[in-house]
């Protein structure tokens, strides 16, 4: 089969895209033929070494993708998994056998493998995967929405629902709007009854982020102390809850922006980690301070019904051929872009 595999780290030069062997479909798996796969921040930083992302050589890189099922082991056919079937995938896969396992908290799993930097992932034009992390999607669903919910989904989700516990009418700032966290973050706290103010450094995606039901924009390149304009957008109170992805850059204003008893929670730091706490703020306003900390099988599993259910759907930006995959991660680090970049086998 075709596919884009490393063979050490480095620039997109490193990308190749060329033959590999057909995957071998295990006792317990599903054997898919990828329609599309999605690019994170993750594969960004498996394919450069950044940030110290451990990597076996030879690698196939891609953690998001979906398909058609080729051949479902017994385990998969007991599940319901049938030839034919339209699926997406869950890309980190726990041990199940750990005792943060046993105990329902495999976002903290010792032993957890991921598709991409464990495993090859979906930068493919097929892939075998354990059957319980198979999903199916709805024939309303194309691949390429499909392919934009795994990573950008689970970690909106964790963050607006698991850490800072959303509920109807909070106000919630979610910076970067074109990211796939952020976009995600905007469809899935409309859903929830929030209201979403946004940030992002151009206007067109401010536009793009209200057509999803965002319902104020801020472009942080021409306001740079945009916390003024949020309390003249929420009358003086601030925010309830604030989705960043980009760190240091927004850390101040930020801050700021949060009334009373806020919660900030962090998934990344693309503009820097280093950012100054005032303690006191903390303790006097209440605020909280959370990290993601990883994803739960349970709460992707949660999203998914919503997704059947046709209540969500993936955000599709550019497309990519398969062979196109080193200007699609150009195009990731210009962050020229609005959604999940698409690759198509």
């Amino acid at each position: 089969m075709k596919a884009i595999y490393i063979t050490e780290q480095g620039g997109t030069e490193v990308l190749t895209f060329g033959d590999v062997d057909d995957p071998i479909m295990g006792d317990s798996e599903v054997l898919i033929s990828i329609k599309a796969a999605s690019i994170n921040r993750f594969d960004l930083y498996a394919r450069s070494g950044e940030n110290k992302v451990p990597v076996n050589f030879p690698r196939i890189l891609g953690e998001d993708l979906s398909g058609e099922v080729i051949d479902a082991s017994l385990v998969g056919l007991q599940q319901g998994i049938i030839p034919g079937d339209r699926v997406v995938v869950d890309p980190r896969i726990p041990c199940n056998n750990c005792r943060s396992c046993k105990m329902g908290e495999d976002e903290n799993c010792l032993d957890r493998k991921d598709l991409g930097y464990d495993l090859d992932g979906g930068y493919a034009q097929m892939v075998s995967v354990p059957a319980s992390n198979v999903y199916h999607i709805p024939a309303e669903l194309s691949y390429d929405e499909a392919a934009a919910i795994p990573i950008a989904f689970k970690t909106a989700w964790r963050m607006l629902v698991t850490k800072a516990a959303v509920k109807p009418g909070n106000t919630v700032l979610v910076h970067a709007a074109g990211s796939g966290v952020g976009s995600a973050a905007i469809v899935i706290g409309t859903l929830l009854g929030c209201r979403i103010i946004t940030t992002a450094g151009a206007d067109w995606k401010l536009e793009k982020a209200l057509s999803l039901g965002a319902n104020y924009g801020i472009n942080y390149e021409k306001n740079q102390n945009w916390a003024e304009e949020i309390y003249d957008v929420t009358a003086g109170e601030g925010v309830d809850v604030i989705i960043d992805s980009i760190g240091q850059p927004v850390w101040k204003e930020s801050m700021k922006s949060l009334k009373k008893q806020g919660r900030f929670v962090t998934c990344g730091v693309t503009g820097g980690h280093k950012a100054e706490l005032h303690l006191g703020q903390l303790f006097v306003q209440g605020y909280e301070v959370m990290g993601v900390g990883g994803f739960s099988s349970s709460e992707f599993g949660t999203i998914m019904n919503l997704v059947n259910a046709q209540k969500l759907k993936g955000i599709v930006g550019p497309t990519f051929a398969l062979s196109e995959c080193s200007k699609a991660h150009e195009t990731m680090e210009s962050r020229d872009f609005f959604g999940k970049i698409i690759l198509t086998p």
